[in-house]
């Protein structure tokens, strides 16, 4: 959540915080050479740690988050991404290539959402139903539904039960559908407000041509 180019600097200055007690330690203090490194090592920690919680603030200050929202939605993603991780373990266990299907699509669905609302927190809140229950759901019907798939048994009741699970997991799949939906909403309306706007400019400067070409 916080990107690249934080990442990127906050490393920067802990190997230059590093490097600069390691380079005092050596020529300012008594310390035994073998401590050197392990001090360097404790204040790049130390400042990864601190350097970190700053850019936090800063970011979910900029975002108009608390610190306790922005720390909420960061731990739903790293959760998000746990629970896309045990669909993807699925991959190997469903048995028919239109169940392989449906898990891929709603794999696709599930890295877009996360990434949209890791790009944006704010777009969280649009879509709370599918971090706290849609994803999750999924996860747990897919288990469900390949643990039944490799039963060796065949019976009625389990092929029912089959045949259930994977109408269940489609109708969940057209959930998502419009979580990602939901997730884009706001940008769809900008777009059609900025492509509104440029309609409106160019029938101006077509009136004033008009205008213009009448004198």
């Amino acid at each position: 959540m916080l990107g690249a180019a934080n990442f990127f600097i906050r490393h920067a200055l802990n190997f230059l915080i590093g490097f600069t007690v390691f380079i005092l330690s050596i020529f300012n203090f008594d310390f035994d050479l073998i401590f050197v490194p392990i001090l360097s090592f404790i204040a790049y920690l130390i400042s990864n740690k601190a350097i970190k919680a700053i850019q936090k603030s800063r970011r979910s200050k900029e975002l108009g988050l608390s610190r306790s929202e922005f720390k909420h939605i960061e731990a739903q993603i790293k959760q998000a991404k746990g629970h896309i991780n045990s669909l993807s373990q699925q991959y190997i266990r469903v048995r028919s290539v239109r169940s392989f299907k449906l898990l891929n699509e709603m794999m696709k669905l599930s890295k877009r959402i996360v990434n949209i609302v890791q790009s944006n927190p704010q777009k969280f809140y649009s879509v709370q139903d599918f971090f706290y229950s849609h994803l999750p759901s999924a996860v747990q019907l897919t288990q469900t539904y390949t643990m039944l798939s490799q039963t060796q048994v065949k019976d009625t009741e389990i092929h029912l039960a089959l045949e259930d699970t994977r109408k269940t997991l489609k109708g969940l799949h057209g959930t998502m559908e419009n979580d990602l939906k939901c997730a884009i909403e706001s940008d769809l309306e900008s777009l059609r407000i900025e492509l509104d706007f440029v309609k409106l400019e160019n029938a101006k400067k077509l009136q004033q041509i008009e205008l213009r070409g009448g004198k």
